[in-house]
């Protein structure tokens, strides 16, 4: 699929938004608890959404899932 590029900021914003929560998420000091209760394609999602440098990065499948995954396990480090 090809974006315009508006569309590709916009993607390449929401994935800065996620990996923004999730360095909050690793300063609060809970996130190993979080991570210990995560799937290993939970962890998957996260380290994948983490470690991506723009939305290209991520597969489609990882970009699904990733709003879920994020929200649970921001939730369950505060």
């Amino acid at each position: 699929m090809t974006y315009t590029e508006q569309e590709e900021k916009e993607l390449n914003q929401k994935l800065k938004r996620w990996q923004k929560r999730q360095l909050t998420a690793v300063r609060q000091n809970n996130i190993d608890r979080a991570y210990v209760s995560m799937t290993e394609i939970d962890r998957s999602v996260w380290e994948r959404i983490a470690n991506a440098e723009t939305y290209k990065d991520v597969n489609w499948l990882v970009w699904q899932q990733a709003e879920r995954v994020i929200s649970k396990y921001c939730n369950l480090a505060r």
